[in-house]
Order: structure tokens, then C-alpha cells, then sequence
């Protein structure tokens, strides 16, 4: 789920364009809990594309207790200039997250 959370704004941002996995990045997230995490996550992403033109394409993650979240990201460096839809973060207005039949959904707004 958080890695298609992920591949899903960037596919907005890019109107669909595909990216390369050329460069590895760490992320580690210390949330509050699995709403918040999901959320810094969404954001990690995003400020990754929009000030730093790292475009991410897959993942690598290790959820850590209830809160944490460790994750090697690979992505695309040097392309904001393929952010063609500047999202501006993820928010906790009518966020959902829970359990269907083993799968983990979510529903998140995300400011434009």
C-alpha cells in the first residue's frame, strides 16, 4: 500500500511518464502512529520531487513497531523538470486507513 501510495503521485505529477530506479535514497519515518506514517510517507515523496527533482520509482521497506518506517527508495535524481502537476502535501483531512480481508486500504487527500 505505501509504495503504491507512492508510484500514484507520481504518476500525477508526471501525467504517467515512467521512471527509472537509477538512485537509492534512505528514508526513516518516527510517526505517531499508522494514520501519521502513511502521511509523512506521502510527504517524504513529494518534497523529494518538488525540491529535489528525485522522481521515486520503487521501495524497499521495513515498518518498524507501530510507527516506524525504514525504506531504501530508488527513483530517478535531476528530474523536476518532468514534475509537470506540483502536489503540495498529504493531508489528514478525512484520512482513512484499515484492514479488508488481509490488504491494507487507504484513502488520502492531498492538497494541490
Amino acid at each position: 500500500m505505501l509504495c503504491a501510495g507512492a508510484e500514484g503521485l507520481i504518476a500525477v505529477m508526471t501525467e504517467g511518464g515512467e521512471v527509472a530506479g537509477r538512485e537509492q535514497r534512505l528514508v526513516h519515518i518516527d510517526a505517531v502512529d499508522p494514520h501519521d506514517r502513511l502521511v509523512q510517507w506521502l510527504n517524504e515523496i513529494i518534497v523529494a520531487a518538488v525540491s529535489d527533482g528525485f522522481l521515486f520509482a520503487s521501495a524497499d521497506i521495513a515498518l518498524t513497531g507501530s510507527t516506524g518506517l525504514s525504506a531504501t527508495i530508488r527513483g530517478e535524481p535531476d528530474a523536476g523538470d518532468r514534475v509537470l502537476a506540483e502536489l503540495k502535501s498529504a493531508t489528514y483531512h478525512d484520512l482513512e486507513l484499515g484492514q479488508e480481508g488481509g490488504s491494507w486500504r487507504a484513502r488520502v487527500v492531498i492538497d494541490v
